[in-house]
């Protein structure tokens, strides 16, 4: 019964966008919606700089509210659409970054530009309509329900690698993603081989400076909290008067118990990355903006079959970097201590999924947006 209620409320709501959108008129504004975060993430920031240089007569909106997520938070989220769907009505385009319902539920005016800039730089892992129906996606009734992903003029990427991943994520032709890179590429390339960086860091922490730094970056597991102590098992307190570990754990997760020599860090993941001696990650694409900075980088991944078969990946890390990609953390520890790292093999995976390692993506992007605007 809630469902069919659920599916006559949209029908409801379609026919009144559509109504709407004849009677309000279109403003000279270009929205930015999120539901990543309750701030505009850095893409955000830096794509409304450029668009303020380059095209200043266009007003802008930010609109930027994390999902909570559970029941008690559901009414306040189907709220939050409200301001969202009339900003939308007004907008001659929109740039988000995940799945935003009104866009993709409502049918917009011929004139509208939206672009998706995707939250994750890259896909290492299968998202969006790639785990539809997986224990990871939505099922396939929600998400034909919300029309998961549609109204997209165009969708923005580091690489030609990532065109065929990107195409069958959002469910659109090649030619609809284009490599135009990302605009947090601008700023994640403005700490490479920068010492400033480091510096305000051991500001912050000055123990930091003598030991042998390990950034771990877990991707989010939907449903399966995030668990040290296989790492903490072989990382014992005897280890860790030499390492460092940093743990950067991802938004939706929960930071778990650990001790305190070990820390969980609110560094923002690009800084922490200028810091460290050694990365650590599993599936995130944290994987591909830490290439860069020329760092070694390793992949602690000891579900990788299971994961494989229940959500499934876009890029085979023991294929591409065998030498890196470790089942076992005690092998893992052993490579760092005893084994040479394959340097090649690292610049061989950024140049793959990094094409545009340069500080014009956000610039790249608006001029493309403002063509496909007419202005």
């Amino acid at each position: 019964m809630k469902k069919f209620l659920l599916n006559i409320l949209i029908f409801f709501a379609k026919i009144a966008y559509w109504f709407l959108r004849h009677i309000i008129p279109q403003c000279d504004t270009v929205v930015f919606l999120s539901r990543q975060s309750d701030e505009p993430s850095v893409d955000f920031r830096l794509l409304q700089a450029e668009l303020e240089r380059q095209a200043p007569y266009l007003k802008q909106k930010t609109y930027c509210r994390r999902l909570s997520g559970d029941g008690a938070g559901n009414l306040q989220d189907f709220l939050a659409l409200i301001p969202t769907t009339l900003a939308l009505l007004r907008a001659r385009g929109c740039f988000v970054d995940g799945q935003c319902i009104p866009l993709s539920l409502f049918t917009q005016r011929k004139n509208f530009v939206a672009v998706q800039i995707w939250h994750s730089l890259g896909a290492l892992k299968k998202f969006g309509w790639q785990t539809v129906g997986t224990d990871d996606g939505h099922t396939e009734v929600d998400a034909h329900r919300w029309k998961m992903h549609r109204h997209y003029d165009f969708i923005t990427c580091t690489a030609p690698a990532t065109q065929g991943h990107y195409s069958s994520a959002f469910g659109y032709p090649p030619e609809k993603v284009l490599t135009l890179g990302m605009p947090r590429v601008d700023h994640l390339m403005s700490l490479v081989d920068n010492p400033q960086a480091a510096e305000r860091i051991y500001e912050k922490h000055p123990g930091w400076r003598e030991k042998f730094k390990l950034l771990y970056v877990p991707t989010f597991r939907k449903n399966r909290p995030l668990d040290l102590s296989p790492i903490l098992e072989v990382l014992t307190p005897e280890k860790r008067e030499k390492y460092k570990l940093i743990v950067k754990v991802h938004p939706n997760d929960i930071p778990p118990d650990t001790a305190e020599d070990v820390a969980i860090t609110s560094i923002s993941t690009f800084e922490m990355f200028a810091v460290s001696d050694a990365i650590i990650t599993d599936y995130s694409a944290a994987a591909i903006e830490a290439s860069p900075f020329g760092k070694p980088l390793y992949f602690y991944v000891p579900d990788l079959e299971e994961y494989t078969q229940k959500t499934g990946l876009n890029i085979r890390l023991d294929e591409e970097m065998p030498h890196a990609t470790f089942g076992d953390f005690a092998q893992l520890l052993d490579a760092i201590e005893n084994a040479p790292y394959d340097f090649d093999s690292l610049a061989r995976f950024r140049e793959k999924y990094l094409t545009m390692a340069d500080t014009e993506n956000s610039r790249r992007i608006v001029e493309v947006f403002l063509e496909r605007l007419g202005t």
